[in-house]
């Protein structure tokens, strides 16, 4: 799980006064980089991540800062600490090193400071200090600058020796059901009037279809447009990473690349009860979701899709047609969710066998229900960017919906006349009978 050093790590046993002293290496890292989105994500993850090493691990499994060092006699006692004033505190760990001549990687259980990491906007080097303490002797100290990367950019795999270890659950932490951006959005989506309520899988297959459309049709609504975004700032022939922006970003911005609209299509769809995944292929990121509770059918939806101008399908699935009356098939946001349904569900059909066999490194299925169920946690809002509130009048208006949702207020009013009707004669027959009585 970190940069093996070509070097052979030499030891040097030194006696002076009865008191073993040895040398060690730093590991910080992958490449000398760290990713808060992996440090965050990966904080209360559970089991062991890493790849097996040729030496023997001590500490903390899913260590990334620590050091490598050998025995210098049997049964010694190290105390290892790491420093960094700005994104950690002192963290130390004491372990016994039982083999003389074994080499070992200790990693002590790091107290990062998650606010300030939650917080990195831009590539950020800083000096991270190693001490190590063998039996009584005298502190040793090493320094080593270690690049932390911004929150948006998301591991997808590293290279470790001649191991891959797939980081690929990172793109999780993005996506995040509890934002207090996504209730605010579903609220405008039930303002548009697709669905007059979210009900999960509580109703039929055409009503989770439905619902999934009443997102889709919010997003397009609010402009949200493809931008091919992907560059980040820093760099390494080791670490495949993704720039991904966070929900506010993709939102008020109107901007989205695959990973951003995925991410943001899964957080709303999980916060309304439809289970929902991301799809990794290489080069690209899409969502799927399950029409029904017990997961025995899914559908692909291809998010870059999102405020395209396409023309409908001349021939798709009659059960899709069916799933929303057309006087809701919106002009500018139908057309584009059939296509992304229909491009979507076929690649997803299409790369199965790859998805299944688990060999294909770059063939992903990000399970969001695992992937908390493993402790892979959301990165939590912190933005002071304030939500930007959009009327959709003139969306529903120009989209050809605005005709259903009058009549389905006039109905919602003549019901509301009707109740009020009712409750007059109901007081009216009251006082009659208390007029007999007196």
């Amino acid at each position: 799980m970190r940069k093996l050093f070509n070097a052979c790590l030499a030891f040097i046993v030194v006696s002076t006064g009865g008191v073993v002293r040895a040398e060690f290496t730093p590991i910080a890292g992958w490449d000398n980089q760290l990713f808060p989105s992996y440090i965050i994500g990966s904080a209360t993850l559970k089991g062991d991540q890493t790849t097996s090493d040729p030496t023997e691990q001590l500490g903390d499994p899913n260590g990334l800062l620590g050091v490598e060092i050998v025995a210098p006699a049997d049964n010694t006692r190290v105390e290892i600490t790491v420093q960094c004033d700005e994104y950690l505190e002192p963290s130390t760990i004491t372990e016994t090193l039982e083999s003389e001549g074994e080499s070992y990687t200790i990693f002590p259980k790091v107290k990062y400071r998650f606010d300030r990491l939650s917080q990195c906007q831009q590539v950020t080097p800083a000096t991270v200090t190693f001490k190590v303490k063998i039996e009584d002797d005298e502190i040793q100290e090493k320094t080593t600058t270690v690049t932390f990367r911004p929150i948006h950019d998301c591991p997808i795999k590293v290279e470790v020796g001649e191991k891959i270890l797939d980081t690929s659950v990172t793109v999780a932490t993005f996506v995040n059901e509890q934002h207090p951006y996504v209730d605010k959005l579903l609220r405008e989506a039930l303002n548009i009037g697709v669905v007059d309520k979210f009900i999960g899988y509580q109703g039929t297959d055409d009503d989770v279809i439905r619902q999934v459309y009443s997102v889709w049709d919010l997003l397009v609504a609010r402009d949200v447009r493809y931008s091919s975004i992907t560059t980040t700032a820093a760099d390494s022939d080791e670490i495949l990473s993704q720039h991904i922006r966070m929900l506010e970003d993709t939102i008020n911005n109107q901007q989205a690349n695959c990973v951003d609209g995925s991410v943001l299509m899964v957080s709303m769809l999980r916060k309304i009860g439809i289970d929902s995944f991301l799809v990794l292929v290489p080069g690209h990121c899409y969502v799927g979701f399950y029409v029904d509770e017990k997961r025995e059918r899914a559908l692909g939806l291809e998010t870059t899709l999102v405020g395209e101008e396409t023309e409908l399908p001349d021939d798709f699935e009659t059960d899709l047609e069916n799933a929303v009356d057309e006087s809701l098939q919106g002009d500018l946001s139908w057309p584009s969710f059939v296509q992304a349904i229909i491009v979507g569900t076929k690649n997803l059909g299409g790369n199965a066998e790859k998805f299944k066999s688990g060999q294909e490194q770059d063939y992903k299925l990000i399970d969001i229900n695992r992937a908390r169920r493993m402790g892979v946690l959301p990165i939590p809002f912190k933005s002071k960017e304030l939500f930007v509130n959009i009327d959709h009048s003139e969306y529903v208006r120009d989209n050809g919906t605005e005709e259903d949702l009058e009549s389905q207020a006039e109905e919602s009013d003549e019901g509301w006349e009707n109740e009020q009707d009712d409750e007059s004669e109901g007081d009216a027959e009251e006082e009659d009978e208390e007029g007999e009585e007196e």
